[in-house]
């Protein structure tokens, strides 16, 4: 303390130094404040203009369903980023009290006010540290980004959307309309898959298995055409890979663009449905999941008894 002292006098006396802490306070705290408010401004502009989607194709949606859902993620978003400045405000001008009130208490030795605070941060480490965990986290998803409101998403296995992020918890609306709620601070631990982090459009793709001794040219030709239904983006045409070729069956995929996973979602269940009718109708023995496919006996090689 006493050598901080010496090397406050040199600066020019206690006066010089109120001034400098005064100053750096007052940046800090316009800086900060400015600042989250013009991120509270994007993030709501944002929110008012996105499209309501659901992770998969339903009607229960309507307008004022969709109205609805924008109120309800503006004023998350607002009341988030109105929490935070109320805590930022107070901290920093705490912190800068603190650092002006130094000069004058150079009677109290530095270990005790080490001790003191120790044993305050200790108490309070141990009393709020999930609240605390939860709360930093939930202002640093709120700056990064690495997920927003209405972002289609896959987190422990579960597909949905971003529902709702607040300082201490994230909703996601799973396809089923259930909710899964995570704390932040795990959250931020976690490995997920944001489908909408860069772009909607995913390539969706069907995996299937035929028999080695069906024709691989109509199998092609009918599993493009399952493929044509009202969810395949315009942009490509739907490819076809024979993917593996096994002793009792042949591997295959169609592929496709949807505008987003939810019409990914649509798009995968309407061709597996049209596959399924399309080879049936044409006599194609197949399986979505390798089941030692055998092809029927045709009329030729069937052996009275």
């Amino acid at each position: 303390m006493e050598t901080f002292m010496n090397s406050v006098r040199q600066l020019g006396g206690i006066s010089l130094y109120l001034t400098v802490v005064s100053g750096c306070t007052l940046f800090i705290l316009i800086y900060g404040v400015r600042r989250l408010r013009s991120l509270q401004k994007r993030r709501v502009d944002f929110t008012r203009n996105m499209d309501v989607t659901e992770a998969i194709e339903t009607d229960a949606l309507d307008e004022d369903a969709e109205k609805i859902t924008r109120s309800q993620a503006t004023s998350g978003i607002k009341a988030r980023f109105e929490l935070i400045e109320k805590i930022y405000v107070p901290a920093i001008l705490l912190v800068g009290l603190f650092l002006a009130c130094i000069p004058f208490i150079p009677e109290i030795h530095a270990t005790y006010i080490s001790l003191v605070a120790g044993v305050l941060a200790v108490l309070v480490g141990i009393a709020g540290k999930p609240i605390v965990e939860n709360m930093i986290s939930g202002v640093a998803i709120s700056i990064s980004r690495p997920l927003r409101i209405n972002d289609f998403v896959i987190i422990d296995d579960k597909y949905g959307t971003v529902e709702n992020i607040t300082l201490l918890y994230t909703v996601i609306k799973v396809w089923n309309w259930r909710r899964y709620v995570i704390p932040n601070h795990k959250l931020l631990q976690k490995e997920f898959i944001n489908l909408s982090l860069q772009e909607e459009q995913e390539w969706a793709y069907v995996e299937f298995y035929v028999a080695p001794g069906e024709d691989i040219d109509l199998v092609k030709k009918l599993a493009k055409q399952a493929m044509q239904v009202k969810y395949l983006d315009s942009i490509e045409d739907p490819s076809f890979w024979v993917i593996n070729m096994e002793k009792d069956a042949i591997l295959c995929w169609v592929a496709g663009w949807a505008k987003d996973p939810a019409q990914a979602w649509a798009l995968r269940s309407a061709t597996r449905k049209n596959l399924s009718i399309s080879f049936r109708e044409n006599g194609i023995s197949h399986q979505l999941s390798n089941l030692n496919i055998e092809k029927p006996p045709t009329p030729h090689n069937v052996h009275p008894s």
